[in-house]
């Protein structure tokens, strides 16, 4: 088994039993029980909000590297990866301006080789959860603590702020490098949203959509802000913000089960794994699956072979299934309609601007 693959591994064990447990974005600033950190920026599973200053120490050498994603969605993740020449105990993790940080344990390292000396190091991945409240760039700062007390300098981070949509319902993918990986959400009537498709089939685009593909018209409609918003690295043009996202407002929502799938649509680098995570929240809280956890987390190995398939999913990997309660009886979809496939690969983001 692979480093990336063990990480997935120990990154899956630590969000199992999170299907109870309500995310920190449906918190505000009238709850005493969640922090302007937690709230408004980040959070991680099994970590422990403490108040007070983070602790910094003077210790330059207990990490060799240490990479956090250089952008972030709202309602997304991101993967913190740390090296070190002896093991670890916890991480400290904050964000510049802000009070307290949030205490994580590390445990189970990863035995990996050093790139410049013939030492090994130990690695450590960390699943951080992005808030759903989250408007602006931001700084996050770290310092890690080893298995006799000591802790490390300070360490920061500039994160760019990738604007996304939330609604009601949200779907988002992160993976680990530059590669082309789509995410796909299929409604309940059949509908799949992905970069062919991205509207949900309720939203006002769908219709205006349909209405304009078959009308004698070239003017294009004006598209509001639904379904797929973020369709990264399309086709190896790369952008470097590794994730996709799907959301829905209430009103185009379907009473029933939805499926969400991951596809490598194009592997722009062969040689290295990618490791993905995949949340889903409605209504500010994370969703409880029937098939799958949440967030989930996987690897695509390395020599993972293209696969440029459309909205038939074959060779996709379906990661998660959950149902909504609520919302409008599922309808007739463009699939039982026998309607084509809407757009090439890269079209949705020249429309979009994303």
């Amino acid at each position: 088994m692979n480093v990336i693959m063990k990480n997935m591994e120990k990154l899956r064990m630590c969000v199992l039993g999170l299907c109870s447990f309500f995310l920190f974005s449906c918190g505000s600033d009238d709850d005493p029980g969640i922090s302007g950190l937690q709230n408004d920026y980040l959070d991680v599973a099994g970590g422990e909000f403490v108040a007070g200053e983070l602790p910094v120490g003077d210790n330059d050498l207990m990490l060799q590297s240490a990479t956090f994603d250089g952008s972030a969605l709202p309602g997304g993740s991101s993967f913190l990866v740390l090296q070190s020449t002896e093991e670890l105990s916890e991480v400290n993790l904050t964000v510049q301006g802000q009070t307290g940080y949030i205490r994580v344990p590390l445990s189970n390292p990863e035995i990996v080789s050093a790139k410049v000396r013939s030492a090994s190091l130990y690695e450590y991945q960390v699943l951080v959860m992005i808030s759903q409240h989250l408007d602006s760039d931001f700084t996050i700062e770290f310092t890690t603590v080893n298995k006799n007390g000591e802790v490390s300098s300070k360490v920061t981070r500039n994160v760019s702020y990738v604007e996304a949509g939330t609604g009601s319902l949200q779907v988002n993918l992160r993976f680990s490098n530059a590669k082309d990986v789509d995410l796909y959400v299929v409604e309940p009537n059949g509908n799949v949203i992905y970069y062919g498709m991205p509207f949900p089939y309720y939203s006002e685009n769908y219709q205006a959509y349909m209405g304009w593909e078959y009308a004698d018209t070239d003017e294009e409609p004006e598209w509001d802000p639904i379904g797929l918003d973020v369709d990264s690295n399309a086709g190896c043009n790369i952008d470097n913000i590794n994730s996709e996202n799907i959301f829905f407002d209430e009103a185009c929502l379907q009473k029933g089960t939805y499926e969400v799938w991951v596809n490598m649509y194009s592997n722009c680098d062969p040689s290295t794994p990618t490791g993905y995570a995949v949340l889903a929240n409605y209504k500010g809280s994370m969703i409880s699956n029937s098939l799958g956890e949440n967030p989930v987390t996987g690897e695509f190995p390395v020599n993972e072979p293209d696969n440029p398939i459309d909205e038939e999913l074959t060779g996709a990997r379906k990661v998660m299934e959950f149902t909504i309660n609520e919302g409008r009886d599922p309808g007739r979809s463009r699939i039982s309609e026998g309607l084509p496939v809407m757009w090439e690969k890269g079209v949705f983001n020249r429309l979009m601007k994303h």
